[in-house]
């Protein structure tokens, strides 16, 4: 038994969670099924299943010897390496355990797609290929923990490599090219905000996994977790024979499926289903044939039966089921199966507990992602833009959060160019083709008195300058006072931070909304890019009461506060909706003057701010004026008080559109 296999939980020991396990067994049957998104609370064995199918997976055939465990079966596939090598003779082979890779979500780009080989570079003056994480995960898994929290330049490199098989590197000076065909895998809190469209595409199946709710199995969860850390070893003897049956189980699904046989009835039940399901595009339709047939390997047979399609069917929709992120959910998980089953015919795809290895009775608590769920809003109606009435001293500052590109300080992002190392720097983030340029019209007149083929100066030394996308924070502080119109401003607010989210969903800019009313201010959204979990939070939002319009003001440079301390290149908005009237002071004083007070620590706090005046009389438009002019902000009076309007507004001078 390996040292992997003794101290990660068996696969087979896990309680419950069986779609997820089914979804994962699927991918280990078929890599072309396309990977698992798994979403989910903390908790709920997520990352537990996925390091545990790595050590269930059967051996791989490889070339002996090749860096990226190229197939000896498929020449067309290999690497330039091997290509080389097997003009020379036969390739030998050999055979070497499934990897589970994880990605940090913190990894340089270098680390991901790979780099050039220093130590060689230095000792023999050549430029060779050092193999990044892509390469290890050729034929293996690749897993992203928080892969929602991925940077964007490792999400494209992510798609790039995944639509073609193949992790070509052009840098450096280095051209190389390798396979790099695996299984991906990605776990992500939805609370913590969304993935990419592109990326969430690129998934093959998708399941949301909750914790197990019947006593008896959470009991067995913490007999069988307990067991586990007092003595790893002894709890993964005692499940071996399990673990076996799985390895078994995968290793014949492998084998009988180049057998296994679609009908055309089938595949007109799977494009049925895809066209009644109202999802875009062709990829649901293919995963779901893919899946079907490693479905029917898994079970011993050579022919999708309909059954086959209703079982994976909802992993394939799930995430598939929306045009838009403002389209009301077209289905939650209680419909889509009801969907599945009216429309092919079945019972819904449901399997007993018993083709489950070692399940517990009474398991299986995983849901379906819910496609939106019953957050998701009705977009309104796009209004014709009014236009904006805007104080004297207005403060615009000329910044397009969103679309900034800022220096990187901390080896993330895209190498962009290279300069001279900064003193005291050390060896970090080198730039090893600039430096080797820089050393070369030298190295004749150096004495040849080292072991290396390039002789380097500290002074020679570039280091390189990568850049990110910097993101905007926006910040909305709504009055939910009693004042009039109070309502109408509440709902204007919802449907303008909607709209930003599906931006900010996107884009990695985040939104959130604190509400002030009665005596205080609370954080109603916390910063996210999650439509699902704005429309979540902003639906409880509450009216009436006095205004403690400073407590709104400080509460909202709080929550930039926390954000500026989370990401320092952070670009904050602060978005005061109100009449500009407080008459609730902090901690005994005058709604006025405090007001003015927590205005003037905006200005202080270096925070672009805008003052959306939602009040109908020449009164409230002082008011308004005069707390933009002590924020430093810019004011914007909106004659249609709407969602769209309000959006239009805050997306024309803190995005920068037009």
């Amino acid at each position: 038994m390996s040292r992997r296999e003794a101290t990660t939980f068996p696969f087979s020991a896990i309680v419950g969670q069986e779609t997820l396990k089914t979804a994962l067994l699927l991918n280990a049957v078929d890599p072309r099924v396309g990977g698992v998104l798994v979403r989910g609370e903390k908790g709920t064995a997520k990352s537990t299943a996925v390091r545990a199918l790595a050590a269930v997976l059967p051996a791989v055939d490889v070339v002996d010897g090749c860096r990226f465990s190229c197939n000896p079966t498929e020449p067309s596939s290999w690497c330039a390496e091997c290509r080389e090598r097997r003009d020379q003779g036969a390739l030998p082979k050999t055979q070497r355990a499934a990897e589970l890779v994880e990605l940090p979500v913190s990894a340089t780009e270098d680390r991901l797609v790979g780099t050039l080989d220093l130590e060689h570079a230095l000792k023999h003056g050549e430029r060779v290929f050092e193999p990044g994480l892509l390469a290890r995960a050729n034929r293996s898994i690749l897993y992203v923990d928080e892969i929602n929290l991925l940077d964007d330049h490792l999400v494209d490199t992510l798609l790039d490599a995944a639509a073609m098989g193949v992790n070509t590197v052009e840098r450096e000076g280095v051209s190389f090219s390798h396979p790099a065909r695996f299984i991906l895998v990605g776990t992500m809190n939805p609370e913590e905000g969304d993935i990419r469209p592109q990326l969430l595409d690129r998934f093959g199946l998708c399941v949301d996994v909750e914790a197990v709710r019947e006593p008896e199995a959470r009991v067995e969860i913490v007999r069988r977790r307990q067991a586990f850390e007092d003595d790893p070893a002894a709890f993964a003897r005692s499940w071996a024979e399990a673990e076996d049956q799985v390895r078994a189980r995968i290793k014949h699904a492998r084998l009988r499926l180049g057998q296994v046989s679609i009908s055309d009835e089938i595949l007109y039940a799977i494009a049925n289903l895809a066209l009644t399901a109202g999802v875009d595009g062709h990829r649901a339709d293919q995963v779901m044939a893919r899946a079907a047939a490693a479905s029917a390997a898994l079970d011993g047979r050579t022919e999708v039966v309909l059954d086959d399609v209703a079982h994976v069917a909802p992993m394939v929709l799930a995430h598939r089921l929306r045009r838009t992120l403002f389209d009301e959910p077209r289905l939650d998980s209680t419909a889509l199966a009801a969907l599945v089953a009216r429309t092919l015919g079945t019972s819904g795809g449901e399997r007993s507990a018993d083709e489950v290895p070692q399940a517990m009775p009474g398991e299986g608590q995983t849901a379906m992602w819910d496609a939106g769920g019953t957050t998701a809003q009705p977009a309104e109606t796009p209004l014709p833009q009014q236009p904006l009435e805007t104080a004297i001293d207005r403060a615009r500052r000329s910044i397009a959060g969103r679309r900034q590109q800022s220096v990187s300080d901390d080896s993330r992002g895209r190498y962009a160019r290279a300069e001279p190392a900064r003193e005291g720097a050390g060896a970090g983030d080198v730039a090893l083709d600039a430096t080797i340029r820089a050393a070369a019209p030298r190295q004749a007149a150096r004495a040849d008195d080292s072991d290396l083929a390039i002789s380097i100066d500290a002074s020679e030394l570039q280091q390189k300058v990568r850049v990110r996308r910097v993101g905007a924070t926006i910040v909305f502080c709504v009055d939910a006072s009693g004042s009039m119109g109070a309502r109408n401003r509440m709902e204007a607010a919802k449907a303008a931070v909607l709209d930003l989210l599906v931006d900010a969903y996107q884009r990695r800019d985040r939104v959130a909304v604190v509400s002030f009313r009665g005596n205080g201010a609370e954080v109603v959204l916390a910063p996210t890019s999650s439509v699902e979990l704005g429309g979540l939070r902003l639906r409880t939002m509450q009216t009436g009461g006095a205004t403690p319009l400073a407590a709104g003001i400080m509460r909202g440079l709080e929550v930039v506060d926390g954000e500026r301390r989370r990401s320092p290149g952070v670009v904050p908005w602060l978005v005061l909706v109100t009449d500009g009237r407080g008459n609730v002071g902090l901690e005994g004083g005058t709604g006025s003057d405090d007001a003015r007070a927590a205005a003037g620590r905006v200005l202080g706090a270096d925070v672009h701010a805008l003052v959306i005046d939602t009040g109908g009389s020449s009164l409230s438009a002082g008011a308004a004026r005069e707390l933009a002019r002590a924020m430093g902000a810019e004011y914007v009076r909106l004659p249609d008080l709407s969602g769209p309007t309000m959006s239009s507004a805050v997306k024309q001078r803190i995005l920068g559109e037009r």
